[in-house]
């Protein structure tokens, strides 16, 4: 027996007032666009979760108090029992998928597969979020392999008249389309139920929501938007060392050139199976590891070279690393002086799919995952 999707009853703005609402993620802004957008549009989900409030219990519970407002003044509406087709397009590619519950109890019996390790104190945090806020805003991604009937369903779907469209201030296009016949809903579940579902990014939040339920004795869903492979765009995560001292390089230089296959030349960013891009004192050098292992690059990277040359034990907390997905990689904007700059190769989505059905984690910030979804588009308050 697969996973179980669900229809659930949407907490959403109105029509005329979503996009003003809807938020793109929230550590995705500034502070001063955090202020500016308060201050310019007060109807927008930061008005809920921003808070000078010290402690995490008395923030929680403006945000509580925020959300009955918005109701009160008639901003937010529950809707019928519904899923969604969610469509967002970029200026380089189109997402389509469902948006829909899933069960914490599918996810606790491995139904739902994972390939990243949470970290308890996150897991704790958020639970004690949904302890009192109760909602979810944002839905955990989920993919799954292609399956050309359900692919059919969507295309299909999607040439019907939207329930909302808009344009966010980041110049993408969000379309919804709402599916409440029970007949209709019955069918999507059919699709699913052949399926594995894979959580591509919200294994904390999924997380949580367990903890939550089993906390309160509850059985609630997840917010889930569900797309296929094809439709996920996996990039690079590259790594850069921060304050090296000369040294450091030289020592890293001669150590690379007498254990491994290091070139000097141009970069080449999409490095091929073992091969690592390093970037300092303003040269390219292109590293081939030479394993034979199936362990990700990621992996071999951290062994061979940040744990022995940086001291870099655990990634998750070192001071020294910052992660730079592909998409927001900019040349110009590395210090190689002070810095090294490791550009590592894509990893492919069928290796996700390996590791997870293996039980296996893979290493933290080993693939940045798209699209990220906007946060009050759809959401989803627990019992």
């Amino acid at each position: 027996m697969l996973a179980n999707i669900s229809s659930f009853r949407a907490l959403v703005a109105k029509k005329e007032k979503i996009k003003n609402f809807s938020i793109k993620s929230y550590i995705e802004y500034s502070k001063e666009e955090i202020y500016k957008k308060l201050k310019d549009n007060p109807i927008s989900y930061l008005s809920i979760i921003s808070s000078n409030k010290k402690t995490h219990t008395n923030h929680y519970d403006k945000i509580v108090k925020n959300l009955e407002k918005f109701k009160e003044k008639n901003i937010l509406k529950t809707e019928e029992e519904s899923i969604y087709i969610y469509q967002q397009i970029t200026n380089k590619r189109t997402y389509t998928g469902i948006v829909c519950g899933v069960s914490t109890n599918d996810y606790k019996n491995g139904k739902i597969k994972i390939h990243e390790k949470t970290i308890e104190k996150r897991e704790n945090l958020f639970k004690d979020y949904l302890s009192i806020c109760k909602i979810h805003a944002e839905p955990i991604l989920l993919t799954h392999e292609s399956k050309e009937n359900i692919k059919i369903y969507i295309q299909d779907k999607i040439k019907d008249k939207p329930y909302i469209k808009f344009k966010s201030e980041d110049n993408k296009i969000h379309i919804l389309w709402k599916i409440n016949s029970k007949a209709e809903i019955s069918s999507i579940q059919q699709y699913f139920k052949s399926l594995n579902l894979y959580i591509a990014d919200g294994h904390h939040r999924m997380a949580s929501t367990l903890l939550y339920d089993e906390e309160n004795n509850k059985n609630n869903n997840c917010l889930a938007y569900i797309i296929s492979e094809d439709q996920i765009n996996l990039e690079s995560f590259h790594r850069i060392i921060k304050k090296v001292t000369k040294k450091q390089k030289l020592e890293l230089l001669y150590s690379l050139k007498k254990n491994f296959s290091l070139i000097e030349g141009k970069a080449n960013l999409l490095t091929g199976k073992n091969k690592v891009n390093i970037y300092l004192e303003k040269k390219w050098y292109n590293i081939n590891f030479k394993s034979s292992s199936d362990k990700l690059i990621v992996q071999i990277l951290s062994e061979k070279v940040l744990k022995p040359f940086f001291n870099i034990k655990n990634i998750r907390d070192s001071k020294m690393i910052k992660f730079i997905p592909e998409s927001k990689f900019k040349l110009n904007k590395i210090d190689s002086n002070k810095n090294i700059l490791f550009c590592l190769p894509q990893i492919k989505i069928n290796k996700i799919f390996q590791f997870a059905n293996k039980n296996e984690t893979m290493p933290p910030k080993s693939t940045y995952i798209r699209p990220k979804l906007r946060t009050g588009l759809l959401m989803l308050e627990l019992k």
